[in-house]
C-alpha cells in the first residue's frame, strides 16, 4: 500500500511539474510576443512623431518666408511658386514643359501637389535641380517631365479636409497610358496625409486665385510596371516568381487590379523546408497537395486592395485573399516602412523597401514568408 501511494504521489508530482513547465513556456512565449509588440509600437510612435515634427518644422519655416495668406491668395499657382524660394526646381520644370500658361489660367480651379526643391533633389539628374532642368533639351525627357508634373495636378480644387479618412485615390491630369497610371493614392490617418505611401503633405491649403497648393516632400512618380513585371525584373524575387508560376497565379498580377503583395525575398523563402525553399525545388514540385498548399500560402500574402505602409496603422487586421478563416494578417506602420505578421509566425516581418507602386497595386518587400 505504501508502495502504491509512493507511485501515485510521484505521478502527481510529475504531472504538476509538467503543467508548471507548460505554463512557464506559455508565459515565456506570451511575454516575448508582448515585448515585440511593445517594440513595434514604440517604432510606430517614433514614425508618427517624426512625421509630425517635419510638418511643424516646415510650417514654421514657410511662415517665415513672408507674405500673408490674403496677399498670397490673390496670386495664381505659378505666381505663388515663383514668389517662394522653395519652388525653384518646380518653376523651372513648369516653364521647361510649357505648362506655365495652363497653371496660370484664371479658370483652372485645380489642386497642385507641389514638391519642394529638396524633393526634386532626391531625383536623378537632370531632374534634380533648377539648373539641370532648365538645361534639358531632349524631347523625350521633356515629355516625361511634363507627365510627371501633370501627375501632381487634380482637375478640381480639393482641400485637405475634403480628402476622405483612411485610404482613397484620385485621378490626375496626366493622360492615362496604361491602367491606373494617372491615379494618386492617399493615406489619410493619424492626423497626417501621405500620397503614394511616401510623399508627406508638409503644408496643406495654400490658397491661390485659381486653385490650391499642397506642399509635399517627395516628387510623385507615376507607375509604369505591373506587379508581375516588378517581380520578374528583380532577381531577389526569383523564388517568388517560380512559386507564382507553379501555382498558376502569375497571370493574376499581369492585368488590371488593385492588389497589395507582401513579397518575400529569396532569403525569406530559404528559411522554409524543402521543397518550398528555392526556385529550383519549387519548379520540381509534382504533388498537387504541395502545389495547393503553396498556392494558399501565396494568397496569404495578397490583399484585394492597396495598403501602403502608413495604412497599416497600429496592429491593424488585414484581410488577404487566402481561404477563410485563416486569412488575416496583423500590420503596423514603422519608422522606415512597417511590419506584418502571419497567424503562425512567431514574430513580425519587416517591410523594406516599402511602397513600390505598380499599375495594378503596391509591392511591400518582406524578410520572411507569412504563414496562415
Amino acid at each position: 500500500m505504501k508502495h502504491v501511494f509512493s507511485k501515485g504521489a510521484l505521478l502527481l508530482a510529475m504531472s504538476a511539474l509538467f503543467l508548471s513547465s507548460c505554463k512557464k513556456e506559455i508565459a515565456t512565449e506570451t511575454s516575448a510576443t508582448q515585448d515585440e509588440q511593445s517594440i513595434r509600437k514604440a517604432d510606430a510612435d517614433r514614425a508618427v512623431a517624426a512625421r509630425n515634427a517635419s510638418v511643424a518644422e516646415f510650417e514654421q519655416a514657410f511662415n517665415a518666408m513672408g507674405a500673408d495668406a490674403t496677399a498670397r491668395g490673390q496670386k495664381n499657382i505659378v505666381q505663388i511658386a515663383q514668389s517662394l524660394p522653395i519652388f525653384k526646381s518646380l518653376v523651372a520644370a513648369v516653364v521647361k514643359t510649357g505648362l506655365a500658361s495652363t497653371l496660370s489660367s484664371a479658370s483652372l480651379n485645380a489642386t497642385v501637389f507641389a514638391p519642394t526643391d529638396a524633393a526634386f533633389a532626391k531625383l536623378p539628374a537632370p531632374f534634380n535641380n533648377q539648373q539641370n532642368i532648365s538645361a534639358i533639351s531632349d524631347a523625350t525627357q521633356i515629355d516625361a517631365l511634363r507627365n510627371i508634373l501633370l501627375y501632381h495636378v487634380l482637375g478640381t480644387e480639393v482641400r485637405r479636409n475634403q480628402i476622405a479618412a483612411g485610404r482613397s485615390f484620385a485621378s490626375t491630369l496626366k493622360p492615362a497610358v496604361i491602367s491606373n497610371d494617372n491615379r494618386v493614392y492617399f493615406s489619410n490617418t493619424l492626423g497626417l496625409l501621405l500620397i503614394n505611401g511616401n510623399s508627406l503633405v508638409l503644408l496643406p491649403n495654400v490658397d491661390a486665385s485659381n486653385g490650391i497648393i499642397h506642399v509635399i516632400d517627395d516628387v510623385l512618380l507615376p507607375p509604369s510596371r505591373n506587379i508581375a513585371e516588378i517581380a520578374i525584373g528583380n532577381p531577389a524575387f526569383s523564388t517568388l516568381v517560380a512559386a507564382l508560376v507553379k501555382t498558376n497565379l502569375a497571370g493574376v498580377f499581369t492585368g488590371a487590379g488593385d492588389f497589395t503583395v507582401f513579397a518575400p525575398t529569396n532569403t525569406a523563402f530559404a528559411s522554409l523546408p524543402a521543397p518550398f525553399n528555392n526556385a529550383t525545388n519549387i519548379n520540381a514540385i509534382a504533388s498537387q497537395g504541395q502545389i495547393d498548399a503553396l498556392a494558399n500560402i501565396l494568397k496569404y500574402h495578397v490583399t484585394g486592395s492597396r495598403y501602403f505602409a502608413w495604412d497599416l496603422g497600429f496592429f491593424s487586421s488585414i484581410t488577404t485573399i487566402a481561404a477563410a478563416p485563416s486569412n488575416k494578417l496583423t500590420g503596423i506602420l514603422g519608422f522606415d516602412g512597417g511590419y506584418v505578421k502571419g497567424n503562425a509566425n512567431p514574430s513580425f516581418s519587416r517591410i523594406t523597401p516599402a511602397n513600390i507602386l505598380a499599375t495594378n497595386g503596391v509591392v511591400q518587400v518582406i524578410d520572411r514568408v507569412l504563414l496562415p
